[in-house]
Parts: C-alpha cells; structure tokens; sequence
C-alpha cells in the first residue's frame, strides 16, 4: 500500500493521526520503511519532538538565569547575613523544582506528540502513585517538614546547626534533603523529616564564652582584675565594636574543688564568637603574664605507707623526715 505524501499544512495539523497510520501501515507491510512518504510523516512527528526539546531547554535556560541574577544580587552580603542565606535556600530550591516541572510538562507533550493517549496514562500514573504513596510514607513525610522548615525559615544555607551530636554548617537546603558539612569535612545527608529537634547557632544571637582557671595558691583578686581589664579593653576594639550585640561583655567568678574559675562572656553576632573567643584568649594570656598571674597546674601527692616489714621503704621515710 502507498501511503500518500501529505502537504505541510496538513501533517502539522494530523501528525499524531498519521503516525498512528503509519504505524498500522508499517506492522501490516514493513517494506514501507523503505518510502520516502513514510520518512516524511515520521519526519514531521520528530521535528515536533525536537521542537519541543528545544522549548524545554530554553525555559529552563530563562529561569536559571534570572536565579543567578537573584543570587548575584546578594552575593556581596557577608555569609551569615539572612537575606543572603534565604536567597541561596530558595534559589536552590527554585532551580530544583523548575527541572522537575519543565521536563514534566515537557515529557507530556511529547507524548500527546506521539500520538500516545493521554487521558489513560494520567489514570494509571493517579493510580499507581496512590499505590506508592502508602508505601512511601517516608518520603512523603521528608518533602513536607522541608516545605514547613522553609516556610518557618529556621534553616539556611551557611547556618551552623547542630544535629544528634554533630556540629555542621549547611550547604544545601531541599525539599527532601539537607546537606551539613562537619569541620573534619564530613558531609551530613539528614532526610528533613528526621529535623524534628536541631540546634541552629546562627539565628538570633551567640555568645562568646572564655572560662580560665585561677591556682587557689595565687592571687585570685589579681586574676579577676585582669580578666575586667581585658574585657574593657576588648570592647574597645574595632571587631569587637562591629559584632557585639550589648554594651560590654561581664566577667563571673566561682570556684570547685581545687581551683577557682572566672570566664568572659560576651554576646555577639551569630558566626563571631569564635573570633571573639580568640581575641579575648590572646589578651588574657598578655595581661596574666604581665601581671604575674598565675593558673593552676596539674599536680600529685604521693602518700607512702609502711608497716616496718620493708626496711628500704623505712629507711626512704626516715630519710624524708630528717630532709
């Protein structure tokens, strides 16, 4: 059978009609492969398909652009500022998500392209998707405590958290999964359904702590004196005048069993305690030494016993009382 060659016009319109034609055509006579009409018909179908590729890559060209740009415009910001961090979250999230729809969409049309009924796939895709869907319950459960914890915005990109015993900084926010990198380089894969209680270090406020120890035998008030000095002069400084979030740091004193104790603490932006705690170590050690300050050292008291049955050990005690 001949298969007529159809006009421009007419197998845009009828392309799904004719490749099922075609088809039928083909399985009743395969040696119509081999005519140039049935290339033809074929021919338009794939041009569609192309097309329609192309689309796709172009959308999702457009909208990785403009999310570069959205990103760009903060990216002079420091790390742990919010709105910084909030873009990044969202921008990754965005670009997520625009793969999955365009190539969806996409996926459908090409189909619908085909000739492929439509109606009956959606059915069977409802169906099969409630069938996995209580099999899933997991996965269903981690996509929505991450759309709660982007909503509640308690989690960004460059936040320290954290999380079962484990300190990170976050790298990568999604729907389903979250991304910590540990200091030692570890990188944490926690489902978002499993961030039921977090810790986050980089919302609010933190606080720089310095505890030093002062020998019981030294002179404690010398001690705490230099460590007031040191927090004035801290204060004073630049960095510290930037990152403080009160008007001057407060100095606390106690003691335990062999020692007594005194710590600095300071509140400052989330992210600088770190570099506070360094700062305020250096200049304690500068003020202690100049001062003559002294902090307590391990040390042991070794008690000898004899019942005279010994007589080097005798000799040795003996000895030790006559010195």
């Amino acid at each position: 059978m001949q298969i007529p060659s159809p006009s421009p016009t007419t197998a845009e319109a009828d392309s799904s009609a004719r490749l099922a034609e075609v088809a039928s055509e083909l399985a009743d006579d395969p040696t119509l492969l081999f005519d140039a009409a049935t290339w033809t018909a074929l021919g338009w179908v794939a041009v569609k398909v192309a097309g329609i590729v192309v689309l796709a890559l172009i959308v999702l060209g457009v909208i990785m652009r403009l999310k570069n740009r959205w990103v760009s415009s903060v990216a002079d910001r420091p790390t742990l500022d919010k709105k910084r961090q909030r873009v990044m979250t969202v921008a990754d999230l965005v670009g997520s998500a625009s793969r999955y729809v365009v190539w969806a969409f996409a996926i459908v049309m090409i189909l619908d392209v085909i000739g492929l009924p439509i109606g009956p796939l959606l059915a069977g895709a409802g169906i099969a998707g409630l069938a996995i869907g209580f099999g899933a319950q997991t996965l269903v459960k981690d996509v929505i405590s991450g759309l709660f914890l982007l909503f509640d915005d308690t989690i960004g990109i460059g936040d320290l958290i954290t999380f079962n015993g484990n300190t990170a900084t976050v790298e990568y926010v999604g729907l389903r999964l979250i991304k910590a990198r540990k200091f030692d380089g570890e990188l944490l894969m926690i489902p978002a359904g499993e961030m039921r209680t977090f810790g986050n270090k980089s919302i609010g406020f933190a606080r720089a702590i310095v505890p030093v120890d002062l020998a019981y035998e030294g002179d404690v008030e010398a001690g705490l004196s230099a460590m007031e000095a040191v927090a004035h002069e801290w204060a004073q400084t630049d960095f510290a005048k930037d990152v403080m979030l009160e008007e001057a740091p407060t100095v606390q004193a106690g003691h335990v069993v062999s020692r007594h104790t005194a710590r600095i603490i300071v509140q400052v932006r989330p992210g600088e305690q770190f570099q506070a705690e360094r700062e305020l170590y250096a200049l304690i050690k500068k003020r202690f030494d100049e001062r003559g300050v002294e902090i307590p050292f391990p040390r042991r008291t070794v008690y000898v016993k004899t019942d005279g049955s010994n007589p080097d050990a005798v000799g040795m005690a003996a000895a030790a009382g006559a010195d």
